[in-house]
């Protein structure tokens, strides 16, 4: 039986904790790998360091390389389970380079964000929160009476001026119904 080549591309994922000397011992031995099987690696590309969608194996962030190589579809699945098992690449995907097609793709590159401007912005988040609860007590503090059980706002009282007199007038009629 004739054996077929065909042309692969290997995108796989590798902790973003690793120097670049370290990516490139990895992508030596992945190439490596690859050659042990009968591939032929034809370019190795790094993408560049992208945060995961999910944390695997507790890592946030990783380099994506790629890899277009030609091997013989008969060693697709060791190529496949050798991946799988080497405890240096995250994640793995191999497909037939003619279903990927030629189409250009822009990946959005991961941006370190310096510790202070993190913390500049939990502060603001903060001074926000705290002045949205303060606004709040405000609201809840002009709320009265029945408006205040029925969720309403209450309207603010009028203050109106009286004299001793009319004070005394209002409290003794105020008893007189009560009695």
């Amino acid at each position: 039986m004739e054996q077929v080549s065909r042309e692969y591309e290997l995108l796989y994922i590798i902790s973003a904790s690793f120097t670049d000397d370290e990516m490139a011992a990895i992508e030596g031995r992945v190439k490596a790998m690859l050659e042990k099987y009968g591939a032929t690696v034809n370019t190795t590309t790094r993408l560049g360091k992208f945060r995961l969608a999910y944390p695997i194996k507790n890592v946030r962030h990783g380099h994506y390389i790629m890899a277009r190589f030609l091997a013989d579809t008969q060693a697709m699945a060791k190529i496949d389970e050798n991946l799988r098992i080497t405890t240096d690449v995250l994640r793995h995907l191999i497909v037939r380079a003619d279903e990927v097609g030629s189409e250009k793709f822009d990946l959005v590159q991961f941006t370190e964000i310096s510790s202070d401007a993190r913390l500049e912005a939990r502060d603001e988040r903060q001074r926000r929160t705290r002045d949205s609860q303060s606004d709040d007590k405000t609201k809840a503090d002009i709320k009265s009476g029945v408006a205040a059980l029925e969720g309403e706002k209450a309207a603010e009282p009028a203050v109106k001026e009286m004299s001793a007199e009319e004070l005394e007038k209002k409290i003794d009629t105020a008893l007189e119904d009560n009695a």
